[in-house]
């Protein structure tokens, strides 16, 4: 008789205990891989999320949508890019900030996750400025509502004050490593996007700040702007170099904070030796 593959007596999911050890051990992992590799996986995680913001830009670009259902949407649809990168495999800047609870475990050193989060952050940025480049080249912008759509996020995300980044910064990673996290603890394709797809919807929703998608927006409204695409109604003057920096330093700074914070509380809470 043919044995069955699918064990009934193994759990649907890992316990919150065996995800930390999995993040933890990740750590580990994620910081020993070799630059050859390293940075296609940091390039390709950077083109999944700029793919899923543009996904996300149709959606926001309708204004004939009620509000909730359009943010809604918009934020499901996004979930797109995360979906890519715990299924098809990828290293995303805004995960790998867990991996300072490696480093406080004492599995890894700092020096290794400070390198760690440049080089990613940099592969990151390469892979969606590529993918703004290429959009602007499809000229899908000068068509419908497209073009109102890409200046109106991005005018929003330059718009803020610095502190006010920051703390989207915050709620942003909270809610994106929380659907790493879930999506860890699945054992199929399904468990995996399924647990992604609320979190990243909400933290789009709510219009919180992730520095790689930002890295998408930002650079391709830029590029818009250079190219002389006007929007009747809109201030362009708001979108500057400076403005674009001010953004991801924020939102860079409120991502790492958040993730690793909630790696460390999952650590202290499940992972920490006796003799602690």
């Amino acid at each position: 008789m043919a044995s069955n593959s699918f064990d009934s007596h193994r759990p649907d999911a890992l316990t919150p205990a065996e995800v930390t050890e999995k993040v933890l051990s990740l750590s580990v992992t994620k910081t020993s891989i070799p630059l050859a590799k390293q940075w296609p996986l940091t390039f390709l995680a950077g083109v999944y999320i700029a793919l899923g913001g543009l996904f996300c830009t149709l959606f926001s670009s309708d204004a004939a949508l009620p509000y909730a259902i359009q943010k809604f949407m918009g934020g499901a649809v996004f979930s797109l890019g995360l979906s890519l990168v715990v299924v098809a495999g990828a290293e995303l800047y805004t995960g790998n900030t867990m991996i300072a609870a490696g480093a406080v475990d004492g599995r890894i050193r700092w020096q290794a996750v400070l390198k760690n989060w440049v080089l990613v952050w940099l592969g990151n940025a390469a892979g969606a400025v590529t993918v703004a480049l290429l959009v602007y080249g499809s000229h899908i912008a000068e068509t419908g509502p497209l073009a109102r759509g890409m200046y109106g996020i991005a005018i929003a995300k330059v718009s803020a004050d610095w502190s006010v980044i920051f703390v989207k910064g915050i709620l942003c990673n909270l809610l994106v490593c929380l659907g790493v996290w879930v999506a860890y603890a699945g054992r199929t394709v399904i468990d995996r996007v399924a647990g992604v797809m609320l979190p990243v919807a909400a933290f789009v929703a709510l219009g919180f700040e992730h520095c790689i998608a930002n890295l998408y927006f930002l650079p391709l409204a830029m590029m818009l702007k250079a190219g002389g695409l006007t929007v009747e109604g809109l201030d362009l003057s708001l979108l500057t170099w400076a403005a674009v920096a001010k953004n991801l330093t924020a939102a860079t700074l409120g991502n790492t904070l958040a993730g690793a914070a909630l790696a460390l509380l999952y650590r202290a809470a499940y992972a920490r030796k006796s003799a602690d």
